[in-house]
């Protein structure tokens, strides 16, 4: 089944042909050549960390110059730096890592960037990937300052927090207002009879420097053996607050006119099995749980 998967804000620009990049400088980079920067805040526009679904803006790039049109990222996962292209656009506009950026701010301390999103050649300025704001500071600049301050310019605020709570009181009285939780659901077998397995995502090229963003769609696949007849079915649903599952959907096409048979047969053995065999943790984000969608594989092994 193909499986939705939510792009981070820094790598979901659209490219353009290759013709359109202009390698020509302009941006100034060679004036902090060979200068870390280490990523210390990434934040919309509102001044949150968090969107309306749940994704979390962290910070997580470490890069350095080379020259005006090379830099070396860091890769968080692989340990190591890797090297990209620059493309100069126009006035304060670049690409590199594949991804549109505008120059905001940039001296011996300190960096800002506006990430792009881009599509048909123009920047679209009132999308919310055109929102995120990245800070940067050098290694110099963090050693001569009180790194604990400067840490917690990363760290979700006390308007996160606001939000999510009120974004959670929203979830947990309406469903279908659910939102993927930072800490996923946990759901664990209580029984031999039950084998729960969580789905990790394959490892791309594009998530290698960014932490991992599994927890917008968890996905779990669950065997059920001694049932009643074989069987197989892939749904979503949601879990309230209260750890309780909630069947939402099919994601196997069925005429219509079964569809009253297929939901009752589904929600049966939510009932008959999942709810006796499966113990649920409910999913939280900044420890308030609240309503989440998950995506399950069920098998029915009649042996």
């Amino acid at each position: 089944m193909k499986r939705y998967w939510y792009l981070l804000v820094l790598i979901s620009a659209v490219f353009t042909s290759c013709d359109h990049f202009h390698t020509k400088t302009g941006m100034g980079f060679s004036a902090v050549k060979g200068i870390r920067f280490n990523e210390v805040s990434r934040i919309f526009n509102t001044g949150l960390t968090f969107d309306k679904q749940g994704y979390q803006l962290e910070p997580s790039w470490k890069l350095y110059f080379i020259s005006d049109d090379s830099v070396m990222v860091f890769s968080p996962k692989m340990k190591k730096f890797y090297g990209f292209h620059v493309y100069f656009d126009h006035d304060s506009v670049f690409n590199m890592v594949d991804t549109w950026f505008m120059l905001k701010k940039l001296n011996a301390d300190s960096m800002v960037l506006r990430s792009l999103r881009v599509a048909d050649k123009k920047a679209k300025l009132d999308d919310e990937g055109s929102n995120v704001y990245m800070t940067f500071y050098t290694d110099r600049y963090i050693d001569n300052n009180r790194v604990q301050n400067i840490q917690k310019m990363g760290l979700p605020s006390v308007k996160d927090t606001m939000f999510i709570r009120d974004r959670s009181k929203l979830a947990n009285s309406k469903l279908d207002s659910a939102f993927s939780a930072r800490e996923p659901v946990v759901l664990e077998s209580t029984s031999d009879l039950v084998k729960v397995e969580k789905v990790k995502s394959v490892s791309t090229p594009w998530n290698k420097l960014d932490p991992s963003v599994d927890y917008l769609y968890p996905e779990y696949n669950i065997t059920i053996h001694k049932a009643y007849e074989d069987f197989g079915y892939i749904f979503t649903a949601f879990v309230d607050d209260k750890g309780q599952i909630h069947y939402h959907e099919s994601m196997i096409p069925y005429s219509h006119e079964f569809q009253s048979t297929y939901e009752h047969v589904i929600k049966g053995i939510i009932d008959g099995y999942l709810k006796l065999y499966v113990k649920v943790t409910p999913g939280n984000t900044l420890g308030i749980a609240h309503t989440c969608s998950i995506l399950i594989n069920l098998t029915g092994k009649k042996d």
